[in-house]
């Protein structure tokens, strides 16, 4: 769990943000965390192409793609 304050007015553009790209608040707030921690280097991922084990020769990129669709079209669903 995460408490952040913001002041109302950015609060609002922020959701905003968020409804007009159909995601919640919530996913909005983890994808800006975790585009902040991997552009700052605060953790080093490794490159898909260098997977091992029962991953190796899986294409990661395509099933993170489907998950993240399917993920939109929910939230997209239930904004209607």
């Amino acid at each position: 769990m995460l408490s952040v304050r913001v002041p109302q007015s950015e609060l609002r553009r922020i959701k905003s943000i968020a409804a007009s790209r159909g995601v919640t608040l919530q996913k909005a707030v983890r994808q800006a965390l975790q585009a902040w921690a991997f552009n700052s280097g605060a953790i080093a991922l490794p490159s898909l192409d260098a997977l091992e084990g029962s991953l190796a020769g899986v294409d990661v990129a395509k099933i993170i793609r489907e998950d993240r669709e399917a993920e939109l079209a929910k939230d997209r669903s239930r904004l209607k």
